[in-house]
């Protein structure tokens, strides 16, 4: 009787040492969970148990790893805003203007002589005059500088004192002086004429050239020896009286330089000797 008395305590207290173990899984498992949710953010988890009640087996730290993310592509929204810059300046080099040539420059004016003409007055460079003593002289300026040149004559030449004009001058080489003469000197037959040449710079020069005709047409030409620039003109009388004229040339050169002139016979009238003549220059 004590002996099945025995093994009913027994019993019973197996059975509350059960219960008694569950209420304390179950107090254990509560407190564990209050601890965890008092905690603050730094360690949201509890301790780890202790290796030894896991059999010994080390496991790594309770701490979390981190998760690696990709890199996150920006929103048009979150995107930085863009600075808006000015057009940058065209890289194309700029064309560089190329200046025209100077072609030089010569103006060329007719006109009718003055009936006393003051060469040693008008030819402040230079003066030259034809025809006073002979078929071949040439009356100058002795300070001159020989400026104003003719070419060699290559036609036939006649000393005339046709002229209605009278020239004078002070100071003249081989002749001194003259109070107003008519003479100078001509040709005849179309194709035959006179070359002279003066001085030219790139500042402007002055060249005043008295002409006549006799029953004949005369061209008178104008270049420059730098430059391209020309002028011409054209002068004509059909019967055998004389008619003068005076032509003034304003020239300059892109550099030092000639003009040229050529006094030509393009046409001759008649029976008789028509041509182109020549009396003086001068050169301011």
């Amino acid at each position: 009787m004590e002996s099945r008395s025995r093994r009913g305590w027994n019993e019973i207290a197996s059975s509350a040492a059960v219960i008694l173990a569950g209420v304390i899984v179950v107090v254990g498992f509560g407190f564990v969970a209050s601890r965890a949710m008092r905690s603050d953010d730094r360690n949201p988890l509890p301790d780890p148990p202790p290796t030894a009640a896991l059999g010994g087996v080390a496991l790594p730290s309770a701490s979390p790893g981190l998760i690696p993310l990709g890199s996150p592509s920006p929103s048009p929204s979150s995107a930085s805003p863009s600075l808006s810059l000015p057009p940058s300046p065209s890289l194309t080099p700029s064309r560089k203007t190329t200046p025209p040539p100077d072609l030089g420059a010569i103006s060329l004016a007719g006109g009718t002589p003055a009936s006393l003409v003051d060469l040693t007055g008008e030819g402040a460079r230079d003066w030259v005059h034809w025809g006073e003593d002979g078929t071949f002289s040439l009356e100058r300026d002795k300070n001159g500088g020989f400026a104003i040149l003719e070419g060699t004559p290559t036609a036939p030449r006649f000393r005339h004192a046709l002229s209605p004009q009278r020239f004078e001058w002070t100071g003249g080489d081989p002749v001194d002086h003259s109070d107003g003469t008519p003479t100078g000197i001509r040709t005849c037959g179309a194709g035959n004429g006179f070359t002279i040449s003066a001085p030219a710079t790139t500042s402007n020069r002055t060249l005043r050239l008295y002409v006549g005709v006799v029953s004949a047409r005369g061209v008178l030409s104008a270049r420059l020896t730098a430059g391209s620039a020309t002028a011409s003109a054209t002068l004509e009388q059909r019967d055998a009286s004389f008619h003068p004229a005076v032509y003034t040339l304003t020239y300059r050169a892109p550099k030092a330089a000639k003009i040229n002139l050529t006094w030509t016979t393009t046409q001759a009238f008649g029976d008789g000797c028509g041509g182109v003549a020549l009396e003086a220059a001068t050169l301011r």
